[in-house]
């Protein structure tokens, strides 16, 4: 199973890699607020993922897996608080989109499966003994839930754009997704505080 993870964790740096440069080029060519937020969003997740891909795969000791753990924690903290920042660009309407229901709906669906597996990898990720790989998968939660902060805002412009009612049901979901990831982030850091005894022993 953690080979597994780490193989996945890999390929999604791979992908990482591609959403940055996409949505950097985007940015930098159309001076589009936006894309460079997502651009720095992307940077800092593949920086994220690599670090902890860097530190299963070179079977560094478990305290130093810690420090690696601790780290991820801090970097994914600054990511949760810079989202902020995107999300009232969302609220506020600043985003354009125009490519019609149907990639939309795509990207509904793959959300649903990203957002059921994270969950069922998480779950799996309890039986194991490594913190990073505890860690990779709260990272790919805390991905996940912000994809869903993008698809709201994404299926919102598709139908038809904002209205009154719109905007304060995006302002009340984003904020309640922003606090819900600190809230997931939090609770992990107080699980590998109490587990950082056990890793030691072992």
């Amino acid at each position: 199973y953690n080979k597994r993870t780490v193989i996945f964790s890999f390929l999604s740096v791979l992908a990482i890699i591609c959403f940055t440069v996409y949505n950097g080029i985007l940015g930098f060519l159309f001076d589009s607020i936006w894309h460079i937020c997502i651009f720095v969003y992307y940077v800092f997740l593949l920086f994220i993922k690599g670090l902890l891909v860097f530190g299963i795969s070179h079977k560094k000791t478990r305290s130093n897996q810690i420090i690696v753990v601790y780290i991820t924690f801090i970097m994914l903290i600054i990511l949760t608080i810079a989202m902020i920042a995107p999300a009232i660009l969302l609220v506020l309407d600043k985003r354009t989109y125009n490519l019609g229901l149907i990639p939309s709906i795509a990207s509904a669906a793959y959300t649903t499966y990203s957002i059921t597996m994270s969950i069922v990898n998480m779950k799996k990720a309890k039986n194991t003994d490594s913190p990073i790989i505890k860690q990779i998968r709260l990272v790919n939660i805390v991905n996940t839930l912000m994809s869903i902060l993008v698809l709201q805002n994404t299926l919102i412009l598709a139908n038809g754009g904002y209205t009154g009612d719109m905007k304060k049901l995006s302002m009340a979901t984003s904020v309640g997704i922003i606090v819900l990831i600190i809230i997931v982030e939090i609770y992990q850091f107080i699980l590998v505080k109490a587990n950082q005894g056990v890793f030691k022993k072992r």
